[in-house]
């Protein structure tokens, strides 16, 4: 079986049917090192390949270099805005890369605004790191 992102995946048994060494690769951009340290074990624990970055100028480096599996970005992050890296993602290469966006901002206008430019998802914190890995699975199953 084939993954959106073109890599080949064959059925074995398990629980989320992937071999072992097809791991998903997952960018997490995330300033807060506590999250980005959580992220990185609970994404790693349910054999996804993480790499936690805490710039945007970062995440565009890594998208640049690699082609990943999913993108978790937060929205308030010291170097811009994570719409805008979301809006500037959707128009370039990656616009086929599914985002989920992590932030501390619950305000509808938020959520609705990151939707309205391409989140495939919105997990507010704090957030549940069981619904969290199910989300994730959800975007990159095979």
């Amino acid at each position: 079986m084939v993954s959106p992102r073109g890599r080949c995946f064959s059925k074995q048994p398990g629980t989320d049917g992937r071999a072992p060494t097809d791991m998903s690769d997952i960018l997490v951009i995330e300033d807060d090192p506590v999250i980005g340290a959580i992220l990185d074990r609970v994404l790693s624990h349910a054999g996804h390949a993480v790499q936690v970055v805490q710039r945007l100028g970062a995440g565009r480096e890594v998208l640049e270099s690699r082609d990943v599996d999913l993108v978790l970005l937060d929205l308030n992050l010291p170097d811009g805005s994570g719409l805008e890296f979301l809006r500037a993602l959707r128009q370039d290469m990656h616009r086929q890369t599914p985002v989920m966006v992590l932030s501390g901002m619950r305000q509808e206008d938020h959520i609705v605004r990151a939707l309205q430019l391409g989140a495939d998802d919105y997990v507010t914190k704090p957030f549940s790191p069981l619904e969290l890995v199910a989300r994730v699975d959800r975007w990159i199953r095979v």
